[in-house]
């Protein structure tokens, strides 16, 4: 435990923090030659995940005491970019509308937990966990769309679909750990460490997966 903490923790804070460049770099040289909508919302995505980066690194070091306020707004902002992809890929005026209800509800529950919730201080744990669940459920509203599509015979030549594989295994992984990192924080710097270290892993292998995406959304 001693040994991971200390020589291969670090390195996972490094790797997932600059992890999302590689998909933002492999946008950017095929942006030039792209007139796909689709594309162009996946790398809006993109760019609010490397300006959060870009913002927390640039808070460390001007050695400021706590930047977790970032964080209060990355939220209500990646599940916006999230729901605009979505709402483009989705026909039905229903699901469309569930999808705005539930940017609403990011949007409420965010103000909530940084005023009278935790407060902008702490870690966002419940709006993590409710962008999660919505996240999922619009995940799998796509998986029953796909499944009763015909005209979709290659699923891995699917941008939307390879992109729910990826959120489905980031989300699902990811928002037990953030639920329970507060209270890791309190028991110990260690436990909050491990929370966290799983969350590195799985932001690495998400960001990976995002490069395979955005080559299929070429043009579709």
């Amino acid at each position: 435990m001693e040994f991971f903490l200390r020589q291969v923790y670090p390195w996972l804070i490094e790797v997932s923090s600059f992890s999302p460049l590689l998909p933002f770099i492999a946008g950017l040289v095929l942006f030039p030659s792209n007139r796909s909508k689709l594309f162009k919302l996946i790398f809006l995505f993109l760019l609010v995940t490397v300006m959060s980066e870009v913002a927390g690194q640039i808070t460390v070091r001007m050695h400021t005491k706590n930047n977790l306020w970032i964080q209060h707004l990355y939220i209500p902002l990646e599940f916006s970019a999230l729901a605009a992809i979505y709402y483009h890929s989705f026909r039905r005026v229903a699901i469309k509308r569930s999808i705005l209800v539930a940017v609403g509800i990011i949007l409420l529950v965010s103000i909530y937990d940084a005023t009278l919730g935790v407060g902008i201080a702490k870690v966002n744990s419940m709006p993590r966990m409710v962008e999660s669940s919505l996240v999922i459920g619009i995940v799998l509203t796509y998986f029953y769309k796909v499944s009763n599509d015909l005209s979709i015979t290659y699923l891995d030549r699917d941008p939307i679909f390879l992109l729910s594989c990826g959120l489905l295994i980031h989300k699902a992984g990811t928002s037990m750990s953030w639920g329970i990192f507060n209270d890791a924080l309190a028991e110990s710097y260690d436990a909050a460490r491990m929370c966290l270290a799983i969350i590195f892993v799985l932001n690495i292998l998400f960001n990976v997966s995002l490069v395979f995406v955005l080559k299929r959304a070429v043009n579709r």
